[in-house]
Formats: C-alpha cells, sequence, structure tokens
C-alpha cells in the first residue's frame, strides 16, 4: 500500500462517518489529517450532499461546508462511467470513481459491492478493515 491510499467512500459510509462516527469517523478523521486522499466525483459529491440535505434534513449551511470542503480537498475525478459488474447497478459508479482515480480502496458496506473484493487492482473493504490496514 502506497504511504498516503487513494480511498473512494461510498455515500453511505461517507454519510455515517459525518453524521454517526464510528469507523467511518474515523476514516474521515484520517483524511482530514492527510493520512489519505478522499477521491470523489461530481455524481457522488452530488448524491452524498442530496442525501445529507433533503435525507437528513441538515440545514443548507452545514451541507455547504462539506461541499466546499470535499471540493477543496478531495481528488476530483470524472470517470468514464462504463462499468457494468455490480448486481445493483446504482453501485458501479464508486466502481468508476475508484477505476479512474487509480484508487487503491473502495470503502462501503454494500454487500453488493463488498461481494467483488477487489476490481482491477481496488480492494473493496469495509470500514474497518480499512482501518486495520492503516494501522500496520
Amino acid at each position: 500500500m502506497p504511504e498516503k491510499p487513494r480511498v473512494v467512500l461510498d455515500t453511505n459510509v461517507l454519510v455515517s462517518g459525518i453524521l454517526f462516527g464510528g469507523a467511518p469517523g474515523e476514516i474521515i478523521e484520517l483524511w482530514q489529517e492527510g493520512a489519505l486522499d478522499l477521491v470523489i466525483s461530481p455524481e457522488t459529491l452530488a448524491e452524498f450532499i442530496g442525501k445529507l440535505r433533503f435525507k437528513f434534513g441538515l440545514p443548507s449551511e452545514l451541507t455547504n461546508e462539506w461541499q466546499d470542503l470535499l471540493s477543496e480537498r478531495g481528488i476530483h475525478v470524472i470517470p468514464e462511467y462504463n462499468t457494468k459488474i455490480c448486481r445493483d447497478p446504482a453501485d458501479d459508479k464508486f466502481i468508476d470513481v475508484a477505476l479512474a482515480a487509480k484508487a487503491d480502496h473502495l470503502v462501503t458496506g454494500d454487500k453488493d459491492l463488498l461481494v467483488l473484493k477487489n476490481y482491477r487492482g481496488v480492494k473493496i473493504l469495509k470500514p474497518k478493515e480499512l482501518l486495520a490496514l492503516m494501522r500496520k
């Protein structure tokens, strides 16, 4: 694993980390400390902000702060969106982002992604698995 891994967090992991903490929250802290690079695309950023605003009802000031932070400090990619590997086609976008960024890891709790384990060099892990790797 490179010194500073490139990581894609699926929307639910990112939302969980911000709202509820736990292992996803620790991953966000590692990103904020500069221990890893967080990769996003316009589509994944929009999905994340949309969930915070419309599903969880966070005020626009707070969601705008997160959007600005991710826009300034995240690694931005515009994927090809060609992958059709997941049982749930809506999850393919996270694989596409990871491939476009040459990410080391895709972190998710989604069984449709986790079943893949590794796709074209991208390890697909649960949040606790990434934390265990980072601690080594």
